[in-house]
């Protein structure tokens, strides 16, 4: 009990300074300024279209780099795939990103097969150099043949 009692007496001096902590506040009454604004950048939506058309080996990949000149969105649709013993149901990756050297580091992947009218990849960039890499993700049996449509600001 005496432990006890000298363990309380220990901790009320924390206790003292934990209320005058909690009755300080963080909040400023300071009016606003009126110069300062709020801005929210738009993105702009695609206005060019690019076709990447290539063959991605087994186990490999390809890119195409494009260029946009505004923050917007950009769009890829793997337009098709196919090739001898190629099943045209056979699915690809499918990655939006920045080229890094001899490749393309994406940031946005999607796994896409053929056929489709909508974009299975997208995503809002700013200005700069951008890359669509098209690869294997483990299920070609032979060299594919792909037409990729990239539409960007």
């Amino acid at each position: 009990m005496r432990q006890t009692t000298a363990t309380l007496r220990a901790l009320w001096p924390l206790l003292g300074v934990l209320v005058m902590c909690g009755a300080c506040s963080h909040n400023s009454t300071a009016e606003p300024s009126l110069t300062s604004t709020t801005t929210t950048a738009t993105a702009a939506p695609p206005t060019v279209n690019e076709v990447f058309a290539s063959t991605v080996s087994v186990g490999g990949s390809k890119f195409y780099t494009f260029n946009i000149a505004v923050n917007g969105t950009v769009n890829v649709t793997l337009n098709s795939v196919g090739g001898p013993g190629v099943p045209t149901t056979v699915q690809l990756g499918l990655g939006i990103g920045q080229p890094a050297g001899t490749d393309c580091t994406v940031s946005v992947v999607q796994t896409a097969g053929s056929g489709f009218t909508a974009p299975q990849a997208t995503g809002v960039f700013g200005p700069g150099l951008f890359c669509v890499r098209v690869f294997d993700v483990g299920n070609l049996f032979a060299p594919a043949n792909f037409t990729v449509t990239i539409a960007h600001p």
